[in-house]
C-alpha cells in the first residue's frame, strides 16, 4: 500500500478512517478522509493537492520541498525585496480561500498587456527589471545591478 520514496512514504491512494504515527508521508496526490495523523512528518512538494478531509493532526511537523518551497522562497524574497503589500494580499488570498477559486477569464483591455496579473483575488503588477547605468569609473565587477520595480506605490512599502 504504500511505496517508499527517498526515505518517505508516497501513500498513494484514498484513505478514510486510518491512522497514521510516528511515519514520515509525502502528501502529494493522496486523499485522507476522517485520518488522523500523531507525530507524523507531513511532507507537500508542490505536486498535485493532497485532499484532507476531517483529518485530525497531534503534534505533527509539515514540510515544503521542492515546487513548494521554492514557491516559499519566492514569497519571502519579494517581501525581502519591497513587496510586502503584494505578498500580504496574496496571502489575505490564502486566508480567505479566495486563491481556490479559478481566476476569471481575462477582461483586461489590450491597449497595456502584460502590465499586470490577475490571480483570482486581485491584481498584481508585474515588476520590470531596469539596468541602471554604471556609475563612472566602475569596473565590471562593481558594475551596478539590476532592480526590481513597480508602478503601484503600495507595492514598494
Amino acid at each position: 500500500m504504500a511505496k517508499a520514496v527517498s526515505g518517505t512514504q508516497r501513500v498513494a491512494g484514498a484513505h478514510a478512517g486510518i491512522s497514521f504515527a510516528g511515519e514520515e508521508i509525502l502528501l502529494d496526490g493522496g486523499a485522507f478522509r476522517d485520518c488522523s495523523f500523531e507525530r507524523c512528518h507531513l511532507h507537500y512538494d508542490g505536486g498535485t493537492l493532497p485532499v484532507l478531509t476531517g483529518c485530525r493532526f497531534s503534534d505533527c511537523a509539515w514540510f515544503f520541498g521542492e515546487a513548494a518551497a521554492d514557491t516559499l522562497a519566492m514569497l519571502a524574497a519579494l517581501h525581502q525585496g519591497g513587496f510586502s503589500a503584494m505578498v500580504e494580499r496574496t496571502l489575505e488570498g490564502v486566508r480567505s480561500g479566495a486563491v481556490l477559486e479559478p481566476a476569471p477569464a481575462d477582461t483586461r483591455p489590450t491597449g497595456r498587456r502584460g502590465r499586470s496579473i490577475d490571480l483570482g483575488f486581485g491584481q498584481f503588477p508585474v515588476p520590470r527589471v531596469l539596468h541602471r547605468p554604471a556609475a563612472a569609473g566602475a569596473t565590471r565587477a562593481g558594475a551596478s545591478p539590476a532592480t526590481v520595480t513597480t508602478d503601484r506605490k503600495e507595492d514598494r512599502e
